[in-house]
């Protein structure tokens, strides 16, 4: 099972709040301490204007892909989106859908899922010494099955609630720690969709700026997935080093560009295999780049590409032990 966080193109407005469908977003919880605004002060008894709503609304469209983009062993996401914020508030709202096995050269698919996804994210504090923020969310996976013969024509649906908070702390002017943690619990047609009852994922480190355009991130992230009770299926855990450069840039004249070069590394990963009855290993080393771009009147976009290769441990004696992944991800952005 395949459970993805967050898309590159929402940072900077809910990054620490909204996970979008399933993109690994290299700034997932990235610092979001917006600057000191200046209050105006009443005068007399004259109230201050209502503090108006912050709409973002947007388009994601990711592929993933294993050696190459015509073996029909691909997927094709695409996300749209729309976020409000006010004060302490964020709310999201999201579809999403992941197409599997796609054969980009014959435009062909075979199972795939819509997914829904609300998030309302509550920050209870954000100061220059620590920031503390809550969110609460709700997804429904609805997978299609055309060929899987056990289920083929089927559709079976999955809800997922989130608890997740996150949060940052200042222990010198120039070095945060900084992360993120969600509780996923599941609910209904979970044998059918091949998802667990449980979900513990998250990702905690140490940023360093070395000047206001220069940064980096070293993190732990953790992924784990169980059934309660006895059974396996499904089971899975994750460990990765993490390594992020988010460097500024005057480039153009619309705003700062953003380059987040990034790099992950597998420290313990783990997979159960349930026609074996055991549990296979696999070492993932990941190198991808991230470019934000804001645009005139309120637009922008972002880009990324990684690169990531799987080494399998354990694999049947007909199966790659060898396998090279590719992520892309373009997103647009309009903020009002």
């Amino acid at each position: 099972m395949k459970i993805k966080v967050a898309a590159a193109l929402l940072c900077g407005a809910v990054c620490s709040s909204a996970f979008s469908a399933e993109s690994e977003s290299v700034n997932k919880n990235e610092d979001h301490n917006s600057p000191e605004m200046l209050t105006p002060v009443p005068i007399g008894n004259a109230a201050l204007p209502a503090e108006p709503w912050q709409v973002q609304i947007g388009a994601m469209q990711e592929t993933e892909n294993t050696e190459g983009q015509g073996d029909k062993d691909g997927a094709y996401e695409p996300t749209v989106f729309v976020n409000f914020s006010k004060g302490k508030w964020n709310l999201y709202g999201a579809f999403y859908q992941e197409d599997h096995n796609v054969d980009y050269s014959q435009n062909t698919r075979s199972d795939w899922f819509n997914q829904v996804e609300f998030d309302a994210h509550y920050q209870f504090a954000d100061n220059a010494d620590y920031a503390l923020g809550l969110m609460l969310g709700f997804r429904n996976y609805q997978w299609q099955y055309n060929e899987d013969k056990k289920k083929e024509g089927s559709s079976y649906n999955t809800q997922r609630y989130t608890i997740q908070p996150d949060w940052s702390v200042s222990l010198s002017p120039t070095l945060k720690y900084n992360g993120w943690m969600a509780l996923y619990n599941y609910y209904n047609s979970m044998d059918d969709n091949g998802y667990l009852n449980k979900e513990l994922e998250g990702e905690t480190g140490l940023k360093y700026s070395f000047t206001d355009d220069i940064a980096m991130q070293v993190s732990y992230y953790l992924d784990r997935g169980w059934n309660t009770g006895d059974s396996q299926r499904g089971e899975f855990a994750k460990q990765e080093a993490r390594i992020y450069l988010p460097v500024s840039v005057d480039l153009f004249s619309g705003g700062k560009t953003v380059l987040t070069p990034y790099v992950r590394r597998t420290l313990d990963t783990y997979y159960y295999n349930d026609e074996r009855a055991e549990r296979e290993g696999e070492t993932d080393t990941r190198f991808g780049l991230l470019i934000n771009q804001p645009l005139p009147n309120g637009f922008a976009i972002s880009l990324e590409y990684a690169y990531e290769l799987q080494l399998h441990d354990n694999t049947d004696a007909s199966a790659n032990a060898k396998t090279k992944f590719h992520y892309t991800g373009v997103g647009i952005t309009y903020s009002f």
